[in-house]
């Protein structure tokens, strides 16, 4: 895809927590972005992070992979091949740099480490990182995934060791709760250019697809009982980015346009140029990265769902928050309390009227696609 005859590396950057409304508070990642295509309207299949990441990596919900819940986090089907996996039967030299081991299994990595997040400079690490993996590949192409913490970090230290679920203080303080967000986003940018920069110096950029990407948003308090992510499927936790860069992708581009978490499966694959086949349900949209396509697709309806671990209804062992998103309209259904919320998403971006009367078409026909979805078979 990048040069001819020779396997491209694949780099994956998560950066934690990220939120796709606030990316202009940083001008290095303003400046990052330009050098490629962003998609600011994916939504997330699980608003929390090993969840997320396994739908990613996997291409399949988490009813379908095995991980559909906050206390389901080691068990990914052993039937499942996920990217790394993939990659490495490919004759990729496959490593990570990862917050816990919990968040992606030991499977199809050469080296599966951690860092620990209140010690490490991962400004520092995560280049020595690369360099390392140059080193021990032996010629081989990259694939490679890296966890940029500093947002969990300020999440865990500021918010959740600080205040409990409904302690009333921290709701009451939403202008404040977003400038420490910003603050610790302005890290995430300076990273990111630190990264980007580096791959240059390491001859990288030629034959490299660079991906950073968000696993779901972050509150700063919009609604009662979420204090960061995971409790609802409002449009600040599950509406997400990927940053695509490379030589042959459109440079200084971004697109609105719905998309989901698991159309990142087959949009690698075809960027990688293997010549696999996998029952997913994602669709790729390779052909709009090169360039092939002027407009990009837009998905008919996304789904996401979650279970929060506190909060008002708490679920860690089983979903019991669902959501339909079309690029118009927002259907969520709150299992616990049995009840329906529908929002205007054109008209009320923020989700602060709920309209639902379940009356009308649209109404009536996002909830049988809900209702069907949930019901699935796995």
């Amino acid at each position: 895809m990048i040069k001819q005859n020779m396997k491209p590396n694949v780099i994956f950057i998560l950066l934690d927590g990220a939120r796709w409304d606030r990316l202009n508070e940083s001008k290095e990642f303003q400046d990052v972005c330009k050098k490629g295509t962003i998609l600011n309207n994916v939504s997330t299949a699980m608003p929390y992070t090993i969840g997320s990441i396994n739908v990613t990596f996997s291409g399949l919900f988490g009813k379908e992979n095995g991980i559909d819940a906050y206390h389901k986090m080691l068990r990914l089907k052993k039937s499942i091949k996920n990217l790394p996996e993939i990659f490495q039967s490919q004759g990729y030299f496959t490593a990570c740099d990862i917050l816990t081991k919990n968040i992606i299994p030991n499977r199809g990595f050469n080296i599966h480490q951690t860092h620990n997040e209140f010690k490490d400079d991962l400004t520092k690490r995560h280049p020595n990182f690369v360099k390392q993996c140059l080193k021990e590949s032996n010629g081989k192409p990259l694939f490679l995934f890296l966890y940029f913490s500093k947002l969990h970090t300020v999440t865990v230290s500021d918010v959740l060791k600080k205040y409990e679920w409904d302690e009333k203080e921290f709701y009451d303080n939403k202008d404040k709760n977003l400038s420490r967000y910003d603050d610790a986003f302005k890290e995430v940018g300076k990273y990111t250019k630190i990264i980007t920069d580096e791959l240059e110096k390491l001859n990288l950029k030629e034959n490299t697809i660079l991906v950073f990407f968000s696993d779901h948003g972050t509150g700063i308090g919009e609604r009662f009982g979420e204090r960061n992510y995971g409790s609802f499927t409002y449009e600040e936790t599950i509406r997400t980015f990927f940053l695509f860069i490379a030589s042959g992708i459109q440079k200084n581009r971004a697109s609105n346009t719905l998309r989901a978490t698991v159309d990142i499966f087959p949009t690698i694959l075809d960027l990688a140029e293997f010549e696999l086949e996998f029952d997913r349900p994602g669709e790729s949209f390779s052909k709009y990265l090169l360039k092939d396509e002027a407009e990009l697709k837009e998905s008919l309806y996304t789904f996401s769902e979650t279970g929060a671990v506190h909060g008002p209804w708490p679920s860690p062992d089983e979903s019991n928050v669902f959501c339909i998103k079309s690029s118009t309209h927002k259907l969520m259904y709150l299992k616990t309390p049995n009840e329906w919320l529908f929002f205007d998403l054109q008209n009320d971006p923020y989700e602060t009227s709920n309209i639902f009367t379940g009356n009308s078409e649209i109404e009536k026909k996002m909830k049988e696609k809900l209702i069907g979805w949930i019901n699935r078979e796995d």
